[in-house]
């Protein structure tokens, strides 16, 4: 996310300047450097799912139940990648307890004691070890029944870990009633704890969705609150010594520092994650230049050197592979980088609901201005895209074609503008969200005005604020119109920790909060809610009836399972009717 707009020095400027390092030339031709350096993702052994069997060395379940799980799988488990016949489960052998020539057993039941074993299998040796960092993907598609909640677990040497739980998809032709997602984006590992991971592990919902920023790829705090600084046992040392991942070795660090917290388990042990990813999981408000075929990264240091970005991205990729069980479409005889690594995708939830994720940073041009603090009009030129051509020609295909009771777009940052002034007059905050793209915005809203969906819901996350609005036909930036119809509602998250108002500006104890998100409204009318000041997640549940959004607060301050949480607003959305209603507000 735009970090720049939270994170201030102490003169009070910008911690982060982007500056535009490019033209907006966007031809399709590629430089020297791009047909040399951007197979480099091709030319690298990236990790992929193993299909587990019974390869004769025997039974892998002979287990010492007071053998501890922590010094074996210091990062515990996780699922996702959720099929109608399974799932991806994953985990990670620690380095001091790899052996060269010990398979991996993994282990389903329908039960937590294991009574029930519906299968085992094992993974040979020989696809363990320091190559994809010890870290292990198994996929169990075809193996398990659709609709359903099971158990999991690995077993290496006479250690298992803690028990996970998977859940896989209904049917795509199933008649389902309802189904639920906690919605989570943004947890800078500095700037606070995982408490909201505990209440995540106790919530009753089917999925976890989360929309990026899995991972900051900093380590000297660079976007912590100001007021604040590095919470007390967050600090960070980066194998090459930087203070923004550089290497292959930083970005693994950085996952399995953030994965060995144990309120973060908790949460990925009990729910599968279904996940995007965002900017920081490389580099703050990366982008792609079309010009020489590279990304650019403006926050790092030679950021903008072609050789540079594509080696750091390439990194943060094969680091994200290897850790984020998720499917995605790899191909490394494309001739560049952004053309290797196909991160956008659907979910079918039964009849209900259809879920497309789009990856809005692999393809997406540069900045529209040097200074988002002045007037720029390039955010509204023909030429620039978020998502590239075929991605948008396959979400405008995915739109027209969806049929669920509710098509819902996983999108990573703020669809709806957030401005101040009408016309000529009108200021945007943040170009890094679809306002700096507004007429691919505009193209894909009259979209999904022409093919009009039975219901179009967005979850957006990035903004590290909570936020309910209209998304509408147009908003007068392309054709000068001001009656415009909705088209849908936008749902954005909170932040788990990652820096907000509040955490940059100490607020007197008599100071009205609730006034920011009232300047909000009063010059963004399609919005309905907003919270800038508070963290935690939000819960999203589909049925035949309507479409809830819940918000939770919960205290980033306190690393334990006794974080306070708390409901702040619930709004609802009937089937059939652009309205949101409000059910409950703090």
């Amino acid at each position: 996310m735009p970090d720049s707009l939270y994170s201030m020095s102490d003169d009070g400027t910008p911690r982060h300047v982007q500056t535009n390092r490019r033209g907006f030339l966007r031809s399709v031709g590629t430089t020297a450097v791009a047909g040399g350096l951007a197979s480099m993702l091709g030319e690298r052994a990236i990790a992929e799912p193993v299909a587990p069997d019974d390869d004769g060395t025997g039974s892998p379940f002979s287990v010492d139940p007071a053998a501890d799980p922590d010094e074996t799988f210091p990062q515990s488990v996780m699922s996702g990648g959720p099929t109608a016949a399974g799932a991806l489960v994953w985990t990670r052998i620690a380095p001091s307890a790899y052996q060269d020539d010990q398979p991996l057993g993994v282990q389903v039941a329908t039960d937590e004691s294991f009574e029930d074993v519906v299968f085992e299998g094992s993974v040979p040796a020989s696809e363990i070890g320091p190559k994809h960092d010890y870290t292990v993907t198994v996929d169990l598609d075809g193996e398990l029944d659709s609709d359903r909640f099971y158990h999991y677990q690995f077993v290496y040497g006479d250690t298992a870990t803690r028990a996970g739980r998977l859940r896989t998809l209904p049917a795509p032709d199933e008649s389902v009633d309802s189904v639920s997602f906690a919605v989570l984006t943004c947890q800078d590992y500095q700037n606070g704890y995982y408490g909201a991971y505990h209440h995540l592990a106790n919530e009753d919902v089917d999925f976890l969705v989360h929309l990026g920023d899995f991972i900051y790829e900093s380590a000297d705090g660079a976007y912590v609150s100001p007021t604040e600084g590095i919470k007390p046992g967050r600090d960070l040392e980066l194998p090459s010594g930087a203070s923004l991942a550089e290497s292959l070795d930083d970005f693994r660090h950085l996952y399995n520092t953030y994965k060995a917290d144990p309120l973060l388990q908790e949460g990925l042990e009990q729910h599968t994650l279904i996940a995007g990813w965002d900017d920081h999981e490389i580099g703050n408000n990366r982008y792609w230049d079309y010009a020489t075929g590279s990304p650019v990264l403006p926050d790092k240091e030679g950021g903008d050197d072609p050789e540079f970005a594509l080696e750091v991205t390439a990194n943060g990729i094969q680091a994200w592979v290897e850790h984020m069980p998720m499917r995605v479409e790899y191909d490394p005889a494309a001739e560049q980088l952004h053309e290797q690594f196909q991160l956008w995708r659907q979910f079918r939830f039964g009849d209900l609901v259809d879920l497309a994720f789009t990856d809005e940073r692999l393809y997406r041009d540069g900045p529209p201005c040097e200074d988002a603090t002045v007037t720029c009009t390039d955010e509204e030129a023909e030429d620039r895209t978020v998502l590239g051509d075929e991605q948008q020609a396959w979400f405008e295909s995915w739109v027209a074609g969806s049929d669920a009771t509710w098509t819902t777009w996983a999108n990573e940052v703020l669809n709806m503008p957030l401005t101040k002034g009408d016309g000529f007059d009108q200021i945007e905050f943040i170009h890094d969200s679809w306002d700096g793209f507004q007429y691919e915005r505009w193209e894909l809203m009259q979209h999904v005005a022409e093919t009009d969906p039975q219901n179009f819901v967005t979850l957006t996350g990035d903004l590290h604020c909570a936020m309910a609005g209209y998304m509408m036909e147009g908003y007068g930036e392309i054709d000068w119109q001001w009656d415009y119809d909705r088209v849908g509602v936008e749902l954005m998250t909170p932040s788990v920790t990652s820096v907000n108002a509040a955490d940059v500006v100490d607020f007197p104890d008599d100071w009205d909060r609730d006034a920011l998100a009232a300047i909000a409204k009063e010059e963004n009318e399609h919005l309905s809610y907003v919270d800038w000041h508070h963290h935690g997640y939000a819960v999203v549940e589909f049925t035949t009836e309507d479409c809830t959004y819940t918000v939770y607060s919960v205290d980033k301050e306190e690393n334990s399972a006794n974080a306070t949480k708390e409901k702040l607003a619930e709004y609802r959305t009937p089937n059939g009717d652009i309205e949101i209603e409000e059910l409950y507000q703090e």
